[in-house]
């Protein structure tokens, strides 16, 4: 498509892009129908050559949203690695599916060269199966870089330094140039000469503007403690834990002159009860399961009431003027401080003091993976109403595109502390109370 093209269809009202793509999906007997946001296109794509390039298992349907009038972009791993891909010129649906069983072996021999590449400069080079990507760790004295690698190019994507809080690597950081990084002593080199560079430029400038005195600090872990870094340095970040196993995590932080320690311990799977301890006692404690979880980091300032960087966290009515133009989400689907927002959910079953339960879409349908909580628990969170479960959130801010919310308990009452999730994830599950009946 060339850029003549984009400029006449991005004056192409939306419907009448949509009407384009539901004619063409629809001769191709592929259903599609509108998204929550009751703009966007999405339906599911039968595949019958599709195989996972990683397991070799087939992959038999996927998710999908319409971009423009002509592509498919699809919304769950693997195949969301792929990127647009073309329809308007298939007379078939069964070419479609050959077309993506084709882009999937293309990607695959594109990962095998890069592996290979990795592989030249003695790194143990091995494929995230979600991403569709290869993934390497070059280990200095004083850091850990992960570096992941696809027909695109090989980026540094973070970094772990010894003893330090681990960061994500600014999306503007190059990729590397392998062709000239001929040893490994080379790549070390190079990663370490580029470290400024590698730190997101807003969160670098936030800290500069911060008086020290006011900053959130990580405490530095004690010269001989075990960290996540070094068992990930030995084990690989792939190794699990035993299913049962007991786990406690302690981070220390600094404030204003005062040590506050973070503990989380856990429980039983992915759900893990947390404490913030100050001089005077526990400051925050609540249990979490850890999708939910914004990050150490981001939950102790959220109870100390400062922003991660170290500054104080905007009264509600500011941060949603300042976040509102941040938000990804479409300007009548922005949440906005104050109001109430509703997931319902299926419980699939309800027995030996165990409820198991699946969200559902703006239609009513389930999706995603079911989970399991005590029945108490459970009870204390969903409230039951007009026949159904439901789970109520109140937005307390909306800033830098993430909403920070607290859960309502059956009688409607704030529980917990504040937690953080991306504005985008709080409009694909969850719809405004106003607009849930």
């Amino acid at each position: 498509m060339g850029e003549g093209e984009h400029t006449i269809i991005g004056k192409i009202p939306r419907e009448r892009l949509n009407q384009i793509a539901s004619r063409k999906l629809s001769a191709l007997g592929i259903p599609v129908r509108l998204g929550s946001d009751r703009e966007t296109l999405e339906g599911e794509l039968a595949l019958s050559r599709a195989v996972h390039p990683a397991t070799g298992q087939p992959i038999p349907r996927a998710r999908f949203v319409v971009a423009g009038h002509d592509h498919l972009r699809f919304v769950d791993a693997p195949l969301a690695a792929l990127g647009p891909v073309p329809f308007q010129d298939h007379e078939r649906a069964a070419q479609l599916d050959q077309a993506v069983a084709a882009l999937l072996q293309q990607r695959a021999a594109s990962l095998a060269d890069v592996a290979a590449r990795l592989r030249a400069l003695r790194l143990e080079a091995g494929m995230e199966a979600d991403r569709l990507e290869v993934r390497a760790i070059v280990k200095t004295p004083g850091h850990a870089f992960e570096l992941l690698g696809g027909p695109e190019g090989v980026r540094v994507s973070r970094v772990a330094p010894v003893g330090g809080a681990p960061f994500e690597v600014s999306p503007e950081f190059p990729a590397l140039e392998l062709s000239a990084l001929r040893t490994p002593a080379e790549l070390e080199q190079h990663l370490v000469g580029a470290l400024g560079q590698m730190a997101p430029a807003p969160a670098r400038e936030a800290r500069a503007h911060v008086p020290a005195a006011s900053r959130l600090e990580v405490t530095p872990p004690p010269r001989n403690a075990l960290t996540l870094a070094a068992l990930a340095g030995v084990f690989g970040e792939d190794a699990m834990l035993a299913p049962n196993a007991t786990v406690e995590l302690v981070q220390e932080f600094q404030h204003g002159g005062t040590r506050y320690r973070f503990v989380a311990s856990r429980e039983t799977g992915t759900r893990f009860k947390g404490r913030l301890i100050g001089p005077s006692g526990d400051v925050w404690s609540d249990r979490f399961e850890l999708a939910a979880f914004p990050g150490t980091r981001e939950l102790v300032a959220l109870a100390l009431g400062i922003a991660p960087g170290g500054s104080s966290v905007p009264e509600a009515s500011g941060a949603a003027d300042a976040g509102a133009g941040a938000v990804d989400v479409q300007g009548h689907l922005q949440p906005r401080p104050g109001e109430v927002w509703v997931m319902n959910v299926v419980v699939e079953d309800a027995r030996d003091g165990e409820v198991r339960y699946v969200g559902t879409d703006i239609d009513g349908r389930p999706y995603g993976a079911a989970r399991v909580l005590p029945r108490a628990d459970f009870e204390a969170v969903f409230s039951q109403e007009r026949g159904g479960w439901r789970l109520l959130v109140l937005v307390d801010q909306v800033q830098d595109g993430s909403v920070i919310y607290r859960q309502l308990d059956p009688g409607r009452q704030p529980i917990g502390a504040p937690r953080k999730m991306a504005a985008a994830i709080l409009v694909a599950n969850f719809v405004p109370e106003a607009a849930a009946y």
